[in-house]
């Protein structure tokens, strides 16, 4: 080769050189997107990492925490006998904070109850609930809920009870005693022995009965009628002694010696009927009088006799039976003159049945040819 081709040969690689240092050449740009791309996924995952685990978290939580509420709930109803029902209406409250879907306002309860503690004074509740509830939750994420689970005073429940409720409580809590006084006992007593005597329970008035005369014995009218009942049952002596428990209570009662009386004549015994009206209480009856004067001359005892028909006398002056009376006495004292009075008297007055006025003509007629009266 000629040293000519050879220079042209050098200058054109020269320039071929030159060329290749002054043209460009690609940028070596890194893959910023595939770069960023992996950082995004990974922080993708590590999100849903973290919510999967927080959501676990809080399924276990809401598990947890509806367990503890049935098992507190069995608590609560073992122990209805032992609380008060206003202190079981603030549980039931507090119990209503309780839901796993107020997170909030389970934390502000228990805020609420950490700053402001139990009083004694306003609810009562027994060291054995409250051990049971804090050996409940073990684990320590729960101790925000056993706190909101304890029973609480009335500053910690959020929500207040309506008033229906509260009234409904206000009527149970409410139990009042009445002490009803002996006389309106007797007077129930009295009532319902009324009633049985309508239906014919003889057997249920006699217990009333004897209860008025627990209550109130001086109730003279029901001692008579609780007298009448044994007599029937032919239980004499019982009845006797109902009747004297009486007198002993009031020894002016005329109405209860005239009973014991009556019963004793029947009785066929006459001496004890009269010993029973011997003595004249205060305000004698005309009964009284009439049934002392007419057992003492049936006995011939004619001082009592005589006393009561003069009684009768001062009492009823134009009443001829006790004219009659009191002349049969004179006439048996041998006092000729004043029984012939009495007999004219009788005979002049009222009272007197046919053939007592009878009687008393032929005694007058008798009594006027032994004086020699015309």
């Amino acid at each position: 080769m000629s040293v000519t081709n050879k220079a042209l040969l050098n200058i054109t690689r020269q320039d071929e050189n030159k060329e290749k240092q002054h043209s460009l050449s690609p940028a070596d740009i890194p893959n910023v997107e595939s770069k960023y791309k992996a950082s995004f996924f990974f922080a993708i995952g590590v999100l849903s990492s973290l919510s999967l685990i927080g959501w676990s978290t809080l399924s276990e939580s809401t598990e947890q925490n509806v367990d503890l509420k049935k098992s507190e709930h069995t608590q609560q109803q073992a122990l209805t006998t032992e609380v008060s029902e206003h202190a079981s209406s603030n549980i039931k409250t507090a119990q209503l904070l309780i839901s796993p879907t107020k997170k909030e306002s389970t934390l502000a309860v228990s805020s609420i109850y950490a700053e402001k503690p139990i009083s004694a004074d306003k609810i009562e509740v027994t060291a054995s609930v409250r051990t049971q509830n804090r050996s409940i939750v073990d684990k320590p994420q729960l101790m925000t809920s056993t706190e909101v689970v304890k029973p609480a005073s009335k500053s910690t429940s959020i929500v207040p009870a309506t008033p229906k409720e509260q009234a409904q409580a206000n009527e149970m809590l409410q139990v009042e005693e009445v002490e009803l006084l002996p006389s309106e006992l007797a007077h129930r007593s009295r009532e319902a022995a009324k009633k049985a005597l309508d239906r014919s329970d003889f057997k249920a008035a006699m217990k009333e009965y004897y209860t008025v005369l627990k209550y109130q014995p001086s109730d003279e009218e029901s001692r008579k009628r609780l007298a009448a009942l044994l007599y029937g049952k032919r239980d004499v002596s019982e009845a006797a002694a109902i009747l004297q428990q009486g007198i002993k209570l009031n020894d002016d009662s005329v109405e209860l010696r005239l009973a014991l009386s009556s019963l004793l004549q029947k009785e066929q015994q006459p001496e004890a009927a009269l010993s029973v009206l011997e003595y004249i209480p205060v305000g004698a009856s005309v009964d009284y009088l009439a049934t002392r004067g007419g057992l003492a001359q049936q006995l011939k005892l004619m001082d009592l006799a005589k006393e009561s028909y003069q009684m009768l006398v001062n009492q009823e002056p134009d009443n001829g039976r006790w004219w009659l009376g009191l002349a049969i006495v004179y006439e048996r004292e041998a006092k000729v003159k004043p029984a012939y009075e009495a007999y004219q008297t009788a005979l002049i007055k009222p009272g007197l049945s046919r053939s007592s006025q009878a009687f008393v003509r032929d005694r007058i007629k008798l009594l006027a040819t032994m004086e020699g009266i015309e």
